[in-house]
């Protein structure tokens, strides 16, 4: 049975596929709306700060210096095999504990 792009994303913002008796989200997801925030406001709440940190695996060894990004956004990590792009962001989601910092 197919459907349209529409049922299927209210289906994905559900969390449940109904045909299926199946729920693959916990919660569904809603959005809010707001009529008026200030830059000032959008600024504070999608700054994200992390500090310096080091991390060292063996013979890798990775170095961050501190920093911020902003939630609008989007950062691209590119690098050779075993640069270090996975473990900075384990680090950041705070899955993997730096030596320091």
């Amino acid at each position: 049975m197919t459907f349209s792009v529409r049922e299927n994303i209210n289906t994905f913002l559900e969390g449940f596929i109904r045909t299926e008796n199946l729920r693959f989200l916990d919660v569904g997801l809603t959005f809010k709306v707001v009529e008026r925030v200030s830059k000032e406001e959008v600024r504070r709440l999608s700054t994200y700060y992390y500090p310096a940190m080091k991390k060292n695996l063996g013979s890798f060894d990775l170095s961050v210096d501190a920093g911020l990004f902003t939630g609008s956004e989007i950062i691209v990590l590119l690098g050779e095999n075993r640069t270090g792009k996975t473990t900075l962001i384990r680090m950041l989601a705070g899955n993997l504990e730096p030596d320091n910092g």
